[in-house]
């Protein structure tokens, strides 16, 4: 693309017109910049105006760009930052206490399952053994009708333990359920989340 030898601009801020060389169109262009809108003499004193910041420790130069605080700020900010560190330590802390216990009781209700489930099968082994005692009853019914008391006594308790079964089984089942729905549900995530809400609510 063929250039003139310079253009001719006018500052924005001084009014003045300047003339931008050839070259330093190319480097403008080359570097994806717009076209400057002052002059060199403004843009001098504008740089000269707002000098760099320099750390006043290691003397390196601040990005003017970025967010600088000032020693107040930075120790107010320093403060808020501590303390929610430490109210996440807490609900952390909460949390792992919380889920220990939570434990323990999941051993304690797989302790009593355990215990239910040895009930069980405790209450169908008499079960079986009363409907082996209820087959013998009936076969010496066959030759004796004075037996009828006893085989009626005998399906009633086998109807009391069948029942009793249905009910430990129904419990057993519910505990289960209920533990499994538990146990689901609750994380670690969750758990941190409501301390730290019920924590703000507390100091708010």
């Amino acid at each position: 693309m063929v250039r003139e030898a310079g253009i001719q601009l006018i500052c924005r801020q001084c009014g003045n017109g300047f003339v931008l060389t050839k070259a330093e169109q190319e480097f403008y262009e080359l570097k994806g910049f717009n076209l400057p809108s002052h002059c060199k003499e403004c843009r001098s004193s504008k740089q000269a105006k707002v000098p760099y910041l320099v750390c006043s420790q290691c003397g390196a130069e601040l990005d003017r760009s970025k967010s600088i605080y000032c020693t107040n700020c930075l120790q107010t900010a320093h403060f808020v930052l501590e303390k929610e560190n430490k109210q996440v330590k807490m609900a952390m802390s909460a949390a792992r206490s919380k889920l220990e216990a939570s434990e323990s009781q999941k051993a304690e209700l797989a302790e009593r399952l355990r215990q239910k489930e040895q009930e069980l099968a405790e209450l169908e082994q008499k079960a079986e053994s009363l409907t082996e005692d209820l087959d013998k009853a009936q076969q010496f019914y066959a030759a004796s009708g004075w037996l009828q008391p006893v085989l009626n006594d005998i399906e009633k308790r086998l109807e009391e333990l069948e029942r009793a079964q249905r009910e430990i089984t129904y419990k057993v089942l519910q505990t289960l359920r209920v533990m499994q729905e538990r146990y689901d549900k609750i994380g670690l995530v969750d758990v941190i989340k409501r301390n730290l809400r019920q924590g703000i609510k507390e100091e708010a």
